[in-house]
């Protein structure tokens, strides 16, 4: 037979078990708290994987939106590098083509100065808004007098031209300066006669007044020397007039005297040559004095009538 156990090995195994009881609780408890605290942070869990799911959706979207928007940014680069090329293509072209427009244009103003370098008229370009002059010939400058730095750059008005400030013909006065005659100022305060001509052109975009003009002194002397031959010509024809006219009269003296002279010398010489009576003397003598008297009447209309005509013909004084 089992030997029974005793009271203190009874009160001993209940403490056991009490205490193991009480373990078992503290492990549940322990198990509950801790089935809590996984509840709770599996609820964390979830939230905090759904967060992140939202922030992985999220950042995906926005990885899109970025991927997107740098296609669009490459293709945005990729065209404008295309225009980007293009322009400068252009650009390229347009400075080339500038550059030979710019050749072109010194060449063409190389000839253009080569050419009025060698024309023989004074050619002076002159600014309308301020009368500087900005170009000026060979020519002009050797009819002006003065170097070409000196005349660029100058008023035009009592320099070149005699015309007052604001008194411009071309530009204030509106006339039409077509191989007209005019007058040039020289550097040494000479005037030199010209015939000018004024037109509008247009240089480098803006507008410009072309003069050119011609040195008339030869004309002007040969103008004035022909003046002065017809002039002679003139005296001289009016003094052939005056003589002719003087040899008519001559004529005419020598025929209206002929008559009386002839009566004179007639009855002179019956007076001289025979014994008259008185009263025939006293005839004869009045036929003489009447003929004289005939004759001198004739002598001074035909003085009279010479000095008007010469008068006339000739002018004042010029018949003495």
């Amino acid at each position: 037979m089992s030997k029974k156990p005793t009271y203190e090995e009874l009160e001993r195994r209940v403490k056991e078990q009490e205490e193991e009881a009480l373990q078992w609780k503290r492990t549940e408890d322990a198990l509950r708290e801790n089935a809590r605290k996984l509840e709770v942070a599996y609820d964390q869990t979830i939230v905090y994987a759904r967060q992140l799911n939202e922030e992985i959706a999220e950042r995906r979207r926005a990885e899109e939106e970025l991927r997107k928007a740098h296609d669009e940014l490459e293709d945005r680069v990729e065209e404008r590098t295309a225009e980007l090329s293009r322009a400068n293509t252009l650009l390229r072209s347009e400075i080339d083509e500038r550059m030979r427009a710019g050749r072109a244009l010194r060449e063409s103003e190389t000839r253009l100065k080569a050419i009025l370098d060698t024309v023989q008229a004074g050619i002076v370009v002159i600014n309308p808004k301020t009368h500087i002059i900005v170009g000026v010939n060979t020519a002009a400058g050797k009819m002006i007098g003065a170097p070409r730095k000196q005349i660029l750059n100058s008023v035009c008005h009592k320099y070149i031209c005699p015309a007052e400030e604001g008194r411009c013909p071309a530009t204030d006065l509106g006339e039409n300066l077509d191989n007209t005659e005019s007058v040039l100022l020289t550097a040494d305060g000479n005037e030199v006669p010209i015939l000018k001509t004024v037109v509008p052109v247009i240089l480098a975009g803006q507008k410009h007044l072309l003069e050119s003009f011609l040195d008339i002194t030869k004309r002007k002397r040969a103008e004035e020397e022909l003046r002065e031959s017809e002039k002679q010509t003139y005296e001289n024809q009016k003094r052939i007039e005056v003589l002719q006219f003087a040899n008519d009269v001559a004529l005419k003296l020598m025929h209206e005297l002929r008559n009386p002279l002839v009566a004179v010398g007639g009855f002179a010489r019956l007076i001289s040559g025979k014994d008259y009576p008185d009263d025939r003397l006293k005839e004869y003598a009045g036929i003489i004095l009447e003929q004289s008297m005939r004759l001198d009447k004739a002598v001074k209309e035909i003085l009279a009538h010479l000095k008007i005509s010469a008068d006339t013909k000739w002018g004042s004084g010029s018949a003495e």
